[in-house]
């Protein structure tokens, strides 16, 4: 069996929640809200996913893996070969997802990389970090990228957008963005990680986020996507954590708690030490919710229902490892399951079959 990258002549499809307007290019949501549909809010905090349709389909998920682990204890093949099934899919890769949190990049980095006053950075990249997590909760699950698949796109400014699967186990995936006339530059990788505790998992985007202009640079860390009720009860959705952010040229720390005040961000507020400016430092309080407002000292900084989105629009000519090219996704796309379940398995061999490849010519090398 061998892997083949294969020329393709003609656009991937878009997204079907993408609209592109024919004159102005700019990508709008044809549900301004749709990352939010199928919840409700959870008056102790977060979202309720109550979607009978999606629920449905992820019933019984265990069941299905157990009868592949019972036909492959039959066959001697333990654990080798165990596919979810393509019903708990949305037609969409991991990558274009994370694409998404990226959305409000225009209103917030194109300030951040404007603004001479590093406080003032800090805020805009804060505010961009918190308006793009609701952009992440959709219960449907995204294809796990394969390795050297990638995803371009653009933001309405002209930012660019160049995605990378760079590492097979554990799953690892580079982006860099690039703002308009070069304004600044948001670059990284991101380790993905699952871990499931009882009836909850928690979802994980490890690594350091850079961004980087020509009068500063913050670095930041995301915090973690809960959800509870994953086999029992009610689908609870919630970011925990602590996000944290620095900028060590202007000596400021800021973090963002997501635990406290039943997932508000308050707890500690965010304190700044910027020793040029004040002794002790400066302490800016921030209150809010990544549902619905982000402020600073009681002002405004994000409103979710204020500020515009600006969809990421994937380039029309793409590399051949583009993700819209995958077969399991495209045959999902146009809703013949069994195909795509087909497709979806044939790539999986072809991602052991090429592990082993890589894993026998390593061991070559060091005799």
């Amino acid at each position: 069996m061998t892997s083949v990258i294969q020329q393709r002549t003609s656009a991937p499809p878009a997204p079907a929640h993408v609209h592109v307007g024919s004159t102005s290019g700019v990508a709008e949501s044809l549900d301004r809200q749709y990352w939010l549909r199928g919840f409700k809010l959870n008056k102790k905090g977060g979202l309720i996913f109550e979607d009978k349709d999606v629920l449905k389909k992820q019933q019984g998920v265990v069941k299905d893996v157990m009868v592949q682990l019972g036909a492959q204890l039959l066959s001697g093949k333990l654990a080798v070969r165990l596919s979810l099934p393509i019903r708990v899919f949305e037609a969409r890769s991991l990558l274009e997802r994370v694409a998404e949190a990226w959305s409000y990049a225009p209103t917030y980095l194109t300030k951040a990389a404007a603004t001479s006053d590093p406080i003032e950075r800090m805020k805009y990249i804060m505010g961009f970090v918190v308006s793009g997590l609701h952009c992440c909760v959709n219960q449907n699950k995204p294809f796990n990228p394969i390795l050297g698949e990638t995803y371009e796109a653009s933001l309405s400014d002209g930012t660019l957008i160049f995605m990378e699967h760079v590492q097979h186990h554990p799953p690892v995936s580079a982006f860099y963005l690039q703002g308009p006339h070069e304004s600044y530059q948001l670059h990284g990788r991101y380790e993905f990680e699952s871990s499931m505790s009882g009836n909850s998992i928690t979802n994980f985007q490890n690594g350091t986020t850079t961004f980087e202009c020509a009068l500063g640079k913050v670095k930041y860390e995301l915090p973690q996507l809960k959800m509870g009720g994953v086999v029992l009860g009610e689908r609870l959705v919630e970011w925990s954590g602590v996000a944290r952010f620095v900028d060590s040229q202007a000596n400021l720390a800021g973090t963002l708690d997501f635990d406290a005040n039943d997932g508000f961000l308050g707890r500690s507020g965010l304190t700044f030490s910027l020793q040029k400016r004040a002794k002790g430092g400066v302490h800016v309080k921030i209150d809010g919710s990544w549902l619905s407002q982000l402020r600073f000292d009681g002002k405004v900084v994000w409103d979710v229902a204020a500020v515009p989105v600006h969809l990421p629009v994937p380039v029309v000519r793409a590399l051949p490892s583009d993700c819209r090219y995958r077969e399991d996704l495209i045959e999902l796309k146009a809703g013949d399951f069994d195909k795509a379940q087909a497709c979806k398995v044939h790539l999986e061999e072809v991602q052991r079959h090429d592990k082993k490849l890589r894993e026998a010519k390593s061991k070559h090398r060091k005799k």
